[in-house]
């Protein structure tokens, strides 16, 4: 249900169509948690009986759920595609509408007539496409972070790159066991690797599994799922990606898993949400992997303070710097940072400016810069 809405200057005792429409952010609520779902239903391992549920699942208007609608919901979750091509991100059914067959609600109606001849509420059920799990909000998908029951490791061997040469970067797992999916944005440093392709391992895994729209930024995009949970060892190649390296390094501080396009998420067979996190097998032992990254401050626009998070591959001095668009330095701060996950926070008052600024963060041979906004 949401909120009411009045309509001025209209004629009394005349029929009006009442018609909502909504149409953004398309990905909201939508991840491979949907696809899995869908595919069960499709095989028949778990029927979705929910009228509303089936008619959020069949994004390509076909009036009937198949694999399609798993593809295209994928080409959504990996950033391939922004949009749904057939329907609109969300649809609406009059309220007090009564399904004939639960199970065949296509013909539903998506408009209510009204009769202005005095005051009179018309009720509407929402429903987000290509969203089955419920994970939807109303008021957008920015921000929403899900409740996980655990982790699930993904494994690399960790090695010394030379520029030129190419490498077969194989991916593990210690603890895959009874997983009926996963997703995520698998980050590399794009100063020092370039992709050359994927290749499938025990996962089964296939080009319409990784998205690539925005490798240039050194951003792969991974989906996949299965029909059932499904267990492997640590010594089983789940799927193999090879870079070609343009200058020396180290492979654990070039690679990590993380959210910046599509979320980490991945699910057993029990329905529960886990978080991948990406590990680097060393002669020492198993480590965090880590690269160099500045996140977006957070809020943004803010009024009071903000907090700058940053990722380090190793710990190190860094240069956090603030300046206005003319280019002038508001303030600079100086510190140690940890290797991983760093946070910084900053009050207005330390900057004393509103507008358009720029922070800045140096750190050993790195560098990144981002917008942020200062308002009243």
């Amino acid at each position: 249900m949401g909120s009411p809405y009045s309509f001025g200057d209209l004629a009394m005792n005349t029929t009006y169509s009442v018609k909502p429409e909504r149409n953004d952010e398309h990905a909201n609520g939508v991840t491979t948690q949907d696809i899995v779902k869908i595919q069960k239903h499709i095989l028949g391992l778990a029927e979705i009986t929910d009228p509303y549920k089936l008619l959020a699942a069949d994004v390509n208007a076909s009036k009937t759920i198949t694999a399609s609608d798993m593809a295209e919901l994928r080409k959504l979750i990996l950033g391939i595609n922004s949009e749904f091509k057939n329907v609109k991100s969300w649809t609406f059914v009059p309220a007090d509408y009564a399904f004939a067959d639960p199970k065949s609600p296509w013909d539903a109606p998506r408009s209510a007539d009204l009769m202005l001849d005095k005051s009179k509420v018309i009720d509407f059920i929402s429903v987000k496409m290509g969203d089955v799990t419920g994970d939807s909000r109303a008021n957008g998908a920015q921000g929403i972070q899900s409740r996980t029951s655990g982790k699930l490791s993904f494994e690399i061997k960790d090695q010394e790159v030379i520029a030129g040469e190419s490498y077969r970067v194989s991916f593990k797992s210690s603890d895959f066991r009874n997983i009926s999916g996963y997703q995520f944005t698998l980050k590399f440093d794009e100063n020092s690797l370039m992709y050359e392709g994927i290749e499938s391992g025990v996962l089964k895994t296939t080009e319409a599994n990784f998205g690539t729209k925005r490798i240039s930024e050194g951003m792969l995009t991974t989906s996949w799922n299965a029909d059932k949970g499904i267990s492997y060892g640590k010594e089983e190649e789940l799927f193999v990606v090879n870079f070609r390296a343009t200058r020396n390094g180290k492979l654990s501080n070039l690679l990590t898993i993380n959210s910046n396009l599509t979320s980490a998420q991945a699910y057993d067979e029990k329905d529960n949400v886990l978080e991948p996190v990406m590990f680097v097998r060393t002669d020492k032992g198993i480590v965090e992997s880590g690269v160099f990254e500045l996140y977006q401050n957070e809020p943004n626009p803010f009024s009071k303070e903000t907090v700058v998070s940053y990722r380090l591959p190793e710990s190190g001095a860094v240069k956090l710097t603030v300046y206005d668009v003319t280019g002038k330095v508001l303030r600079v701060y100086e510190m140690r940072g940890q290797k991983g996950l760093n946070h910084h926070q900053i009050s207005k008052g330390d900057l004393n400016a509103t507008g358009v600024l720029y922070y800045q963060l140096d750190a050993a041979d790195h560098t990144a810069t981002r917008k942020m906004i200062s308002v009243e």
